[in-house]
């Protein structure tokens, strides 16, 4: 009985030095017993903001254009000039970088008012003028097969007064006129002559103060024309001739327009 209660108390004994040896969890006052309490996080400061970006103004050449801002806007085409752009009342503000744009004060942003555009420009138009030129004449008969005679002189001078009224040539039945002018400057001369026509039965006919047309020839006997070739031969005549010259003449043209307009920065912006 008393060796049974010795061993039962020696077990007791056992498991109390077992407890005492262990200890509690986690303690660490043990050799090698491993720490794995995880020390807490270190706080490091944020980091300080960005700086602004300070917007860039620059000086802005606009070659053929002239603009005065402050309190209107004037474009002339003609001119020249530098815009500065800056902060002052009523002037332009212009900032730089990728995403740039306009600020205009005071007043509406982008805004432009009293915008004047002026330019000039140059038109053609047709004019007609008045020329009093000592000309000489020759004149031929076309007939139907495209075959040239003589015209016919219906008197032998070469001079044709101013005060003279009537016909200088006629043609035969059945052919046309033809009658070549040129400026008579003391030789005859044909190379820079301007050549006319005139319809069947017509004659060149010389109105007094230098006038030449073509007009129906005034009714005469059967071969009256061959006997006036006969007579006087073929031959041009020397007059002063007032002839009327369409030519092309320019004018210049000014024009002004007085607008508003609006001007919109940035990447793809718009000026109206």
């Amino acid at each position: 009985m008393k060796a049974r209660l010795n061993s039962i108390l020696a077990g007791v004994a056992g498991l109390m030095a077992l407890a005492l040896f262990a200890g509690p969890a986690g303690a660490g006052s043990m050799p090698g017993a491993c720490n794995c309490q995880p020390k807490p996080p270190c706080c490091q400061p944020p980091s300080p903001p960005p700086p602004p970006v300070t917007p860039c103004c620059h000086q802005v050449n606009v070659p053929g254009v002239n603009v005065v801002v402050s309190p209107t806007v004037i474009v002339n085409a003609s001119a020249s000039a530098t815009v500065n752009a800056g902060a002052a009342a009523g002037g332009i503000v212009f900032a730089g970088g990728g995403g740039s744009s306009m600020v205009m004060g005071p007043g509406t942003p982008g805004l432009i008012q009293g915008l004047n555009v002026g330019g000039s420009s140059r038109s053609a138009y047709e004019a007609s003028r008045t020329k009093i030129t000592k000309v000489v004449i020759q004149a031929v008969c076309i007939d139907d097969k495209a075959v040239p005679h003589p015209a016919s002189q219906v008197f032998p001078d070469r001079e044709v007064e101013d005060s003279y009224e009537g016909e200088i040539f006629r043609c035969i039945a059945g052919t046309h006129m033809q009658w070549t002018v040129a400026e008579f400057l003391g030789k005859i001369d044909f190379g820079n002559g301007k050549t006319h026509d005139c319809a069947k039965g017509e004659a060149l006919y010389h109105s007094p103060g230098g006038k030449v047309e073509c007009k129906p020839q005034k009714p005469a006997r059967d071969c009256n024309e061959r006997s006036l070739l006969r007579r006087f031969g073929a031959g041009v005549k020397v007059l002063t001739m007032i002839t009327t010259e369409t030519y092309t003449a320019y004018r210049e043209e000014t024009t002004s327009t007085a607008s508003a307009m609006s001007l919109d920065g940035g990447v793809g912006g718009v000026v109206y």
